[in-house]
């Protein structure tokens, strides 16, 4: 195996390191992007949202929505053009036609398929969106280990007389933040990857690159020794962000052997704890997302509507005639609009193609970059000095 080049020998051409200070902009921005919300949110107005469209399954069915009408028209002008047709358009057809007697068959057969079809299009949705619903669950549940870190360091990081912070406390707080950002944008890179309904057009996923972990050396992110670590050959550029959370948990091991953290062994081993925790829901996202949904169950639901939906406009001709054509195309927004949507359920983070419901990871490492200076710059000052003991709520000593 070829040796891989150092991080100072990195290059790339000059479109793609536009592309990848871009991103770093990104990345590294303190505070979620106003105009990027954490998922497309609604109005509950009735005309604002009937004037939506991106986000929403008419943006996805629109052409299966057109395919079937075409197909309809297709089908009601062949039966106008035959001779023995002798109703009008948008009369109900006679029921002594020969196709219509055969198509009667047909409509008995679609309609014990439609009860079905709706009971397992029903069931189906419920379950993705159980699927949408644990996997948001999860993503805070990151955030959430990452501010319970920041929070028990800057409750016991160490204090001079003044209940300050000392140098170098204030210096360990200040790597570790370093660090919790730095974790939480090489995990997100490994999770996502270029979609088509991505807002930006450079992935997240470019930060797996030697070049890339080159610009955040070169914008602070880390350090040299940190960029000659994930260097290393024997570490999967896909499994970097372990070796930060590593690093954390050893520098606060060491942090309290020094008394720069205080606290004694119950300290360490809550913090350890979260730690784990975190480890552990992080394994989590690609887990449920690589055993989601069996393929058997979404394929046998995605056979189910469409044969529904493409004998629709024949069914419902010998009750409906020429009105059948519209009826089909309503029920292929509403029958393939639920499909889509599930499966959209099934994609949170739009790695599959899909456009609608997506969490937007930037505005996550937005919100975490700014939770990882939150606690130690609330702790800096505090109302008392943590030598004069316990303080009623009135200000005087018990």
């Amino acid at each position: 195996m070829a040796k891989r080049r150092g991080l100072r020998e990195a290059t790339s051409p000059p479109e793609v390191d536009a592309e990848l200070e871009m991103l770093l902009d990104r990345v590294m921005r303190i505070g979620p992007n106003p105009k990027l919300p954490i998922i497309i949110p609604y109005k509950p107005d009735p005309a604002w949202l009937w004037m939506r469209w991106r986000g929403t399954v008419l943006q996805s069915t629109w052409r299966p929505t057109v395919y079937i009408l075409l197909l309809g028209v297709s089908f009601v002008a062949a039966i106008h053009r035959d001779q023995n047709t002798t109703w009008r358009f948008t009369a109900v057809p006679s029921h002594d036609h020969a196709l219509v007697v055969q198509l009667k068959a047909l409509e008995a057969m679609w309609g014990y398929m439609l009860s079905f079809a709706t009971f397992v299009i029903s069931f189906f949705t419920s379950q993705a969106y159980g699927f949408w619903l644990a996997t948001k669950g999860n993503v805070r549940k990151i955030q959430g280990r990452l501010n319970d870190l920041g929070m028990l360091l800057a409750t016991h990081a160490e204090r001079d007389e003044n209940g300050c912070y000392t140098p170098r406390a204030r210096e360990l707080l200040d790597v570790v933040a370093r660090q919790v950002r730095l974790f939480h944008m090489l995990y997100w890179s490994v999770q996502v990857k270029p979609a088509k309904g991505d807002y930006y057009t450079s992935s997240l996923s470019l930060l797996l690159s030697d070049a890339a972990v080159a610009g955040l050396l070169r914008r602070g992110a880390l350090t040299q020794s940190e960029a000659d670590c994930l260097a290393n050959p024997e570490l999967p550029a896909t499994q970097r962000h372990s070796a930060v959370i590593e690093w954390i948990m050893v520098r606060i091991i060491s942090a309290r052997r020094e008394g720069v953290v205080l606290g004694d062994a119950g300290f360490e081993q809550v913090f350890l704890d979260k730690a784990c925790l975190l480890r552990a829901v992080c394994a989590t996202l690609p887990d449920d997302r690589d055993a989601r949904m069996p393929l058997a169950y979404v394929h046998f639901v995605q056979i189910l509507v469409d044969t529904l939906l493409v004998l629709a406009p024949f069914a419902l001709y010998p009750r409906l005639g020429d009105l059948a054509v519209l009826l089909a195309t309503m029920l292929t927004l509403f029958y393939r609009g639920f499909v889509d949507l599930s499966k959209s359920f099934l994609d949170p983070f739009g790695n599959d193609g899909s456009l609608g419901e997506n969490f937007q990871v930037d505005t996550l490492l937005g919100e975490t970059n700014a939770g990882s200076l939150r606690w130690a710059a609330a702790g800096a000052k505090l109302p008392f000095s943590e030598f004069e003991g316990l303080v009623t709520s009135r200000g005087r000593k018990k």
